[in-house]
């Protein structure tokens, strides 16, 4: 079982320091038991980090109601994003499904503004972890949880979207909006793993059951956009994924109405 002592010295040992921006991706199933739950996971990244430092963690929802910043549980996400959101000083971004949660010294920036068709754009709190040169620590997942690798491709301008509902109210009553995104099915992030090997910009360590990855998210731009300026498509599947065959379709759509 791991104790918050252990957790604090594999966080430093994997490259974490104070007064960073750090986004943070993790499964506990897969890290194991920890003494004391996702709140002393939580603590020890604080800890770490320091006054000066911010934490932030994705905080997305199901979409099958309407949002609330201060109620809505995460979908998917996992306890600890779960558990963090949740804590005092939180602060939250108000997007209907696609949310981030921060807390530090620049929570607020992050969180402040939050694009409903850009919901991984610069404008967006992972834009703005970006802007602020943030790191990004996958912890017992893979880069097909690496939101940051979305904000390449919307830099890049790819052309593919997938729809997206999405719940608002107007004047009290709640109408339901159809808002083409930039997603698909990201098991093709999990390219940028041997690409940031080759660059020698990925550290990589075992911190419980779990590898884990820690890496900059102004490196993970710089390599996405080079793979995207040859290639717009690069990170979509080519096989029959429903998602990635979305996103196709909507560049055959698109280029139709052109016609």
């Amino acid at each position: 079982m791991l104790t918050k002592e252990q957790l604090i010295d594999d966080f430093k040992k994997i490259g974490i320091k104070e007064g960073m921006v750090l986004v943070v991706h993790t499964s506990l199933r897969n890290i194991g038991c920890i003494q004391g739950g996702p709140e002393v996971m939580i603590e020890s990244l604080l800890e770490v980090l320091g006054e000066e430092g911010t934490l932030v963690m994705p905080s997305m929802t199901s979409g099958d109601e309407l949002f609330d910043p201060k109620t809505t549980p995460t979908d998917g996400m996992g306890i600890v994003a779960e558990t963090f959101w949740r804590k005092p000083g939180v602060l939250r971004s108000v997007h209907p499904n696609s949310a981030f949660a921060a807390y530090g010294k620049h929570a607020h920036e992050i969180v402040a503004e939050h694009p409903i068709d850009q919901p991984e754009g610069i404008k967006s709190p992972i834009g703005k972890v970006f802007q602020l040169d943030g790191r990004i620590l996958l912890l017992g997942v893979s880069h097909d949880s690496n939101t940051m690798i979305h904000l390449a491709e919307s830099l890049n301008e790819v052309p593919y979207r997938t729809y997206s509902t999405v719940l608002s109210s107007n004047n009290g009553k709640v109408e339901k909006l159809e808002v083409p995104i930039i997603n698909h099915c990201c098991q093709n992030f999990n390219k940028m793993e041997s690409l940031l090997k080759e660059e020698d910009y990925l550290t990589i360590q075992k911190i419980g059951k779990c590898i884990c990855q820690f890496m900059k998210a102004s490196d993970v731009i710089e390599l996405a956009s080079v793979q995207l300026k040859k290639n717009p498509f690069y990170f979509l599947c080519e096989d029959d994924c429903e998602e990635c065959t979305e996103a196709r379709e909507y560049v055959i759509f698109q280029e139709g109405k052109k016609m």
